[in-house]
């Protein structure tokens, strides 16, 4: 805290000087006001040039000429050649640059200050004494329609115009700045050039210089680089358009995957002492990650990928705005969810806290701002030039704290509200004959319904287990397909397409994926396994569309893209190397190795550091075009979701790839014959390791498969488990010992473990077969059969707690074979489980032939 004060502290006297500094505003005989502030605190200068022109003076038969002026500027004048002055200005490491809007158009250079007198001459006979040439209008003329054509094809663009359109009928800045291509195509020289002299004369100029200079020189300076000519512009004085009464709309279908908005009411001119509670306004509104817009609806309510509020103000009017982008489907509720953000402040008005963060906010912006020569210079020339007065530059920080709660809730009741908007939109084309209701674009049979699930069998073949939970606005999707590494021509395939595929699509590249995940709180992750390839995505009802749309591009438009596959795969390689670094994995990998031997359920680290530098992208692209197969895919939604519109994403997302329908029955697993064991030693090992275990049953055999459950938790499920408390506790032999029961769709494997002193490892063994024994030869008692069955209840049902891992258990069971509703089955399963199911299931499977894995 302290760190953070003494930095805020360091960062104001550094501004302040700023501030403090006078800043000088003058009238040359000829007309043309210069305005200069010193700031020696580095040796840099930037001299800005204001023309007090834009779109406003131009007509319907020369709209665009401003802009197009901005662009000739630069094409030479009778000292300096075409090319000249970009030469010479970038021999010297300056920026050069232009703009133009509705008001004004400006042009600049920044440049070290030791080439002042340089830059100011090439400035000024650039703007008084343009050449425009024929064969550089033309070639300049093809350059702007490029820009036109690029504006028409932007969503942005063409909202914001749209948006124009219908606030200004009559006013000249109903025009597009950047004009039309219609204009610009067939606009002659001489009518440029009568436009250029109508408008740019000293007279009609603001020249700012800001930076490493002495201000009388630099008065001086400037008056004798421009011409000493006084000449008038035309002022022209425009009637102020008539305010909304009632909303306007436009709705623009085009060839984007995104909604756009942007919203405009009308505001005040720069003139006005209302923008100074609009500017308030729109910082508490929507004015950064604190604000009302961004905080309730595109982090709460999840209906915008972004919002933000901005209050525009010219010389002559103002527009509020509020832009917006978002997932198309949600148009109605965003679109409602402004207003009533609107409206609540028109009704209850605005917190002191949220005042005072708002005007501490804007105040530190402009300190901000007001850092190097080039921002001083924009802000004080776009000031000048529609105010002719330094006045608000001097006094904005000072007048937005005079701002009150009250003023703010007067300005939103004055200025803002539905019936005084206009709504700018740009949807996707294929929206544009779409009616609200969700059309049926696939079908569903339905197959059963157990406790509020109810599964279905889509019309492409994929099976649909969908729960439609309404507590809250969690909905998790587990998308399962059959096979998984079982499939694999390579060991490997399926790891490295679960690292790669969220690296990039048709549609997203990789950065995008993840900047649009984290923005709106969705998370997918792809995750290989022995029997299945699953994708896990949880998100929340408002951003549904997005997610669905994002895992159809994983699911079908992966770019698998051959540096991110390189990428991973020295990952993973690099991973194992790891791995090999730790004992206790190097005991358990050997035992997986030996405990299914040669099979997907033995895939260890020792067989994936051989295949996966032998695995191709085209390996990884087949086996991905063959894992999603519909007929082998299991969906399971749970949470607050429209169940035709799942049925028709799923039905368009998934297809029948003509791949083998996966039955686990068809996949054998080698079963042992024999015991088998590992033994490493390790110099110098302070802990050693066992691993003893038994092949078993897996989920298809669902009585097995609960008392092994129920065994494991008795043997060695947690702190009252017969191994941790007649070893641990007892004797004292180990920090981390258990065991592990691991059920896969055809098999399992049931595993004891302990990490020992080597001095104790046999007789740890030893212990632990001796409880082995006893549950092949004694009955549990009741009591602590009880207790293993109110644990394994217990902790199942607060693992389900989570949409997440309902969704994931529910599929994973119908997956495998044991039906969705087994999760309601299991309890009764365990329930069932007597004394001497114990006695029967140890004896079956805790037999003579066991792998052990030993590293000391």
């Amino acid at each position: 805290m302290f760190k953070r004060a003494c930095l805020i502290i360091f960062s104001i006297i550094l501004i302040l000087p700023v501030f403090a500094l006078d800043t000088t505003f003058e009238k040359l005989p000829n007309g043309q006001t210069v305005v200069v502030q010193e700031v020696h605190s580095n040796p840099i200068v930037t001299i800005d040039t204001w023309v007090r022109t834009g779109s406003i003076n131009e007509t319907d038969t020369n709209s665009g000429v401003s802009h197009f002026l901005e662009h000739l500027f630069f094409k030479g004048t009778k000292k300096h050649p075409v090319g000249e002055f970009d030469r010479i200005l970038e021999s010297k490491g300056a920026v050069v640059n232009a703009a133009t809007s509705k008001d004004f158009t400006h042009y600049y250079i920044t440049i070290p200050s030791a080439y002042f007198d340089l830059a100011l001459e090439l400035h000024a006979d650039m703007l008084t004494n343009p050449q425009i040439p024929r064969k550089e209008l033309e070639q300049e003329r093809k350059v702007v329609l490029e820009e036109i054509s690029k504006d028409a094809n932007t969503p942005a663009k063409i909202v914001f115009n749209n948006l124009n359109e219908m606030l200004y009928q009559n006013h000249p800045y109903k025009r597009k700045v950047i004009g039309s291509s219609q204009v610009i195509s067939t606009i002659r020289r001489e009518e440029i050039l009568d436009y250029f002299n109508k408008y740019y004369s000293p007279s009609n100029m603001v020249t700012v210089v800001v930076g490493d200079v002495d201000t009388q020189q630099v008065l001086e300076k400037v008056a004798n680089a421009f011409s000493s000519e006084v000449k008038k512009s035309p002022k022209k004085i425009f009637k102020k358009e008539h305010s909304l009464f009632s909303q306007k709309r436009k709705i623009e279908y085009l060839d984007a995957q995104s909604g756009y908005m942007t919203m405009g009411f009308r505001g005040e001119s720069i003139s006005d002492n209302d923008i100074y509670a609009l500017d308030v306004l729109a910082q508490i509104l929507g004015g950064g990650r604190s604000s009302k817009l961004y905080n309730n609806i595109k982090e709460q309510k999840g209906l915008a990928f972004s919002i933000s509020a901005f209050n525009g103000s010219f010389k002559d009017d103002g527009i509020f705005y509020i832009n917006t982008n978002f997932i198309p489907t949600n148009l109605d509720k965003l679109e409602k969810a402004i207003f009533d953000e609107i409206e609540y402040i028109q009704k209850y008005g605005i917190t002191e806290e949220e005042l005072n963060l708002a005007k501490k906010t804007i105040e530190q912006d402009t300190y901000i701002k007001r850092e190097s020569t080039s921002d001083i210079s924009t802000e004080i020339g776009y000031i000048v030039s529609l105010t002719n007065s330094l006045d608000l530059y001097k006094n904005y920080v000072n007048s937005i704290k005079k701002v009150s709660s009250s003023d703010v809730q007067r300005v939103a009741q004055k200025y803002l509200g539905k019936n005084k908007s206009a709504v700018s939109i740009a949807l996707p084309k294929e929206m544009q004959n779409n009616s609200e209701k969700v059309v049926e674009k696939h079908s569903a049979k339905k197959i059963s319904e157990f406790s509020g699930a109810e599964k279905y069998i889509i019309d492409n073949g994929s099976t649909l287990i969908l729960n439609k939970n309404l507590t809250n606005d969690i909905v998790a999707i587990s998308v399962i397909a059959k096979g998984g590494k079982l499939i694999e021509n390579k060991s490997g395939e399926s790891t490295l397409l679960a690292a790669t595929m969220l690296k990039g699509t048709k549609k997203y590249s990789s950065q995008e994926l993840n900047n649009l995940m984290e923005e709106n709180g969705i998370i997918i992750e792809p995750k290989a396994e022995d029997d299945h390839f699953i994708i896990n995505l949880q998100t929340t009802t408002a951003q549904v569309d997005l997610a669905l749309d994002i895992l159809n591009e994983i699911l079908n438009n992966s770019n698998l893209d051959d540096y991110e596959i390189e990428k991973k795969r020295i990952e993973l390689l690099n991973k194992m190397k790891q791995l090999q670094d730790i004992p206790m994995n190097i005991a358990l990998e050997n035992f997986k190795s030996l405990i299914f031997e040669n099979s997907a359920y033995s895939q260890t680290y020792k067989v994936l550091e051989k295949t996966l530098p032998t695995i191709t992208k085209k390996d990884i692209r087949d086996y991905y075009n063959k894992i999603f197969d519909s007929k082998n895919v299991v969906i399971s939604v749970n949470g607050n979701v429209d169940s035709q519109k799942i049925i028709n994403e799923l039905g368009t997302m998934l297809e029948d790839k003509k791949q083998q329908e996966i039955k686990f029955l068809d996949y054998k697993v080698n079963r042992l014959k024999n015991s088998k064991n590992s033994i490493v030693s390790k110099k110098d090992l302070q802990t050693a390791w066992l691993f003893l275990g038994w092949q078993t049953a897996g989920f298809n055999d669902e009585k097995d498969f609960a008392t092994l459950k129920i065994i494991n938790t008795i043997l060695g499920g947690g702190m009252s488990s017969r191994i941790y408390k007649n070893l641990r506790e007892q004797d004292g032999l180990a920090y981390q010992l258990g065991s592990i029961y691991s059920p896969k769709s055809i098999a399992g494997m049931f595993i004891t473990y302990i990490g020992t002193n080597p001095e104790s490892l046999d007789y740890s063994k030893e212990k632990i077969k001796l409880e082995i024994e006893r549950l092949k030869m004694e009955f549990v008692s009741d009591t602590e059969l009880q207790d293993a069955k109110d644990r394994l209840k217990g902790g199942f049902i607060i693992a389900l707690e989570k949409n997440s891992e309902k969704a994931f258990n529910t599929g994973l069971f119908e997956v495998m074979g044991v039906g969705y509703d087994f999760l309601e089955k299991y309890i009764n399963i365990i329930d069932s489980i007597s004394a001497s199911d114990i006695v029967r299931v140890a004896n079956k499977y805790f037999n003579t032939y066991s792998v052990e894995s030993i590293i000391k």
